[in-house]
């Protein structure tokens, strides 16, 4: 990676003391930050490219990916159709713009042009994996019966049975159909096993841990679960989900101390998501570390207070925040700050919380 900065110095350095980037140049430029994951400065790169070389395919095609990276669908619409335009013969890369401007205007919720894509991109490599992947998606979003979407993503399996995304596709198809059908924890483990694959297939895919460790949760096996949180971790050391997901199981499990060391983590990580400090705090609570969860819950009630300020959905976060008062109240009482606990309770009561009301009959006399 060093090596490949160096390169690009000495390159810009170059062109600078004789003049303009090539349009050649430029493209490498952002084609290097498109596979970087810099995508807003692949296209500034790009955009150059393209204004030297109007008809640069490449530099149009990598553009379009970079605006579907970016969700800015109808940018991508546009490059991809540029591309199409402009080849004089319909071949096997046509197929893939066809393709890639089909998963476009799926997101833009035209389906009619998704689905002529389609037809137009199978037509043109009948045989087609990844286009059976894609249409696998229109048919899961378009078609009632699921299993169409099962069906089509089998199709590409069946070409190509060494891509790990097409059993991670299988398995999320099945794992929503498990929520609607009598039969459906069979089917969850169908999608727990479909995740197996992907994941021996990708080890280091984190998406694919992500998957099979929330099946594996909704299957009661919270012990197989955290192991993918271990590895997801150990991949990405900076991952805050999965410390905070992690610190949920062993919350559940009455592993309190090591949940409380998971949620610090979140916390130093990303310091203004209230739900690790509730979580915390309970555990706090737990452990008879009263002082510690009211500061905690504390913190809790300042970030969701500030979240109903700019919140669309108030009705959700005024309930949190109810229960959150009640359990600063509870600490408060194990305190001995009957003031404080009572305040808390009447707060929570305001709020609409029914346990507030509870409480204050109990603890305050009300």
């Amino acid at each position: 990676m060093k090596a490949k900065v160096v390169y690009f110095i000495l390159i810009f350095l170059s062109i600078q003391a004789y003049g303009q980037f090539t349009a050649r140049e430029y493209f490498k430029f952002g084609k290097s930050k498109f596979d970087d994951g810099k995508y807003f400065e692949a296209v500034d790169f790009l955009d150059k490219a393209i204004k030297l070389d109007p008809a640069y395919e490449n530099a149009i095609y990598v553009r379009a990916e970079s605006f579907l990276a970016l969700k800015k669908y109808n940018l991508a619409i546009d490059d991809y159709t540029r591309v199409i335009n402009n080849r004089k013969t319909h071949d096997s890369y046509t197929a893939e713009y066809f393709l890639k401007r089909a998963v476009a205007r799926m997101e833009t919720k035209d389906y009619r042009g998704a689905y002529q894509d389609f037809s137009k991109a199978f037509e043109l490599v009948p045989i087609y994996a990844d286009g059976h992947y894609e249409y696998s998606r229109f048919k899961y979003l378009t078609l009632k019966d699921k299993n169409e979407a099962i069906n089509e993503i089998n199709r590409a399996i069946d070409i190509n049975p060494q891509d790990a995304r097409y059993y991670a596709r299988r398995g999320e198809y099945r794992a929503h159909i498990s929520k609607f059908d009598y039969d459906g924890e069979r089917i969850l483990k169908e999608a727990v096993e479909d995740l197996n694959i992907a994941v021996r297939m990708d080890p280091d895919n984190v998406a694919y841990r992500e998957l099979r460790s929330e099946y594996n949760k909704e299957l009661g096996e919270p012990d197989i679960a955290i192991e993918d949180y271990d590895v997801m971790i150990e991949i990405n050391p900076d991952r805050v989900d999965a410390y905070t997901e992690r610190g949920l199981i062993e919350m559940q499990n009455d592993r309190y101390n090591e949940a409380i060391s998971d949620f610090t983590k979140s916390i130093e990580l990303q310091p203004n998501k209230e739900y690790n400090y509730r979580y915390r705090g309970l555990c706090r609570h737990n452990t008879l570390d009263f002082g510690g969860a009211y500061n905690d819950y504390t913190k809790s009630i300042q970030l969701l207070h500030e979240a109903l300020r700019t919140s669309d959905d108030s009705i959700k976060l005024k309930r949190i925040l109810a229960d959150t008062y009640v359990k600063r109240g509870a600490a408060a009482t194990s305190l001995g700050n009957t003031y404080d606990s009572c305040s808390d309770f009447r707060t929570a009561y305001e709020l609409g919380s029914r346990i507030g009301l509870n409480y204050l009959r109990k603890y305050c006399g009300i």
